[in-house]
């Protein structure tokens, strides 16, 4: 590895390695620059770095020359070499500058505005973001889920889907989709139930970061599904599905209501309140709650606390939006149950899954988004506070594969 005197140093070249410049052979053209530049030996002036999406995705792939500023469009590979002897054709040239002024060329129009469709006003996008699950049947769930909502959205508006981890597109190449489409206006819209680190911190992190590449794009974020009315509907519907009746009162009948689980106190907090709010619903002595994970009670604690209290009949209801790893593990552990307390009635209801209400509360928050009403706004607000004050490392959500 050769020691970098960047004294010697008298231009970086920046080669755009962003999702779309990757597909349309920035790792060729990252190789034909800096062939040239050693054939040439050059090395000790000319230093070559990789770099994430530059914003223009449609003027694949994009070099950009400092201290010159020049940005280059780069098709083919004369045009590579040419970059390292500033010998580029005029109509590879982006930008260039002047005399100190950013000169655009002339046959380029700005920024994103040059792909609009023919002459077409810019779009709107709404970009839904699921959590994603390494089941990819969960994945496809949300897929589908997005394209029934479809049916009640504006067509004028361009709807993607994207994931916060174990599926693709992430959510930065979901905002890159968008932008390319032409969405000069992108409203994010998380499909998530409780309000914790992944919609307080992932998604304004992401946000914030597109900000910085597509400075003309405006931004705005929608807030989670958090306590919502609609959602004691779609727990009653799962409820009355395994034989409930939910206007009746019932004597010795306890709800384990089951949640994912996650270190944000707030967000489990909010939880407790949902199955207390349940329990206000019901005319049932017990409504529990337990985690799959993270935390506890865990779901043998929720368990063994119901039959404690006399429980005959326990009803496991998920509170979980699609289905995935754990879903799969909670049905198990219905049957484990089962075994261990053969004189107690279990069932295990359906998570929330395509139902109705669910495609209202997020065509709620969506119109909120669209409104400027939405709380996640105070989101993105409270991240760049957080970021100033305690830093915030930018890194995509692409663990646990």
């Amino acid at each position: 590895m050769t020691t970098w005197n960047l004294m010697q140093m008298e231009r970086h070249l920046l080669i755009c390695n962003g999702a779309t410049c990757m597909r349309a052979g920035a790792e060729d053209v990252t190789m034909q620059i800096r062939d040239e530049i050693r054939s040439n030996h050059l090395d000790e002036k000319i230093h070559t770095s990789r770099t994430r999406c530059n914003g223009r995705c449609k003027d694949k792939c994009v070099v950009i020359d400092y201290p010159k500023g020049t940005w280059y469009s780069v098709q083919q590979e004369e045009t590579a070499r040419a970059i390292v002897h500033e010998t580029v054709d005029e109509d590879a040239i982006i930008y260039s500058v002047e005399n100190g002024e950013r000169k655009r060329a002339t046959h380029r129009v700005e920024g994103i505005n040059k792909y609009k469709k023919g002459n077409g006003a810019m779009k709107k996008a709404i970009l839904f973001v699921g959590h994603g699950s390494r089941l990819e049947e969960g994945n496809e769930e949300v897929r589908q889920f997005v394209e029934q909502t479809k049916a009640d959205i504006d067509p004028a508006l361009l709807v993607e889907t994207c994931f916060l981890e174990f599926a693709a597109p992430n959510i930065e190449e979901g905002i890159q989709k968008c932008v390319e489409k032409g969405a000069d206006e992108i409203h994010v819209i998380p499909i998530i139930l409780l309000h914790a680190g992944h919609s307080k911190l992932h998604i304004p992190a992401e946000i914030e970061h597109a900000k910085e590449h597509f400075p003309d794009v405006h931004f705005t974020y929608g807030q989670t599904i958090g306590i919502h009315e609609e959602v004691f509907e779609i727990l009653k519907t799962r409820l009355t599905e395994v034989g409930l009746n939910v206007n009746e009162k019932h004597e010795d009948t306890a709800i384990l209501l089951i949640g994912r689980g996650g270190s944000d106190p707030y967000a489990n907090g909010d939880f407790y309140k949902i199955s207390r709010l349940l329990w206000e619903k019901l005319d049932v002595p017990i409504v529990e709650s337990a985690f799959m994970g993270v935390t506890t009670p865990t779901v043998e604690e929720g368990m063994n606390r119901c039959i404690k209290l006399g429980a005959k009949k326990i009803i496991m209801l998920p509170y979980f939006l699609f289905t995935g790893i754990l879903m799969e593990r909670m049905n198990k552990m219905a049957e484990q149950f089962r075994l261990a307390y053969p004189n107690v009635s279990i069932d295990i209801a359906e998570y929330f899954g395509y139902h109705p209400k669910l495609k209202k509360v997020l065509l709620e928050r969506m119109n909120q988004a669209l409104e400027g009403t939405s709380t996640g706004m105070q989101d993105l607000e409270n991240f760049r506070q957080y970021a100033k004050e305690n830093g915030y490392e930018h890194h995509h959500h692409h663990h646990h594969h």
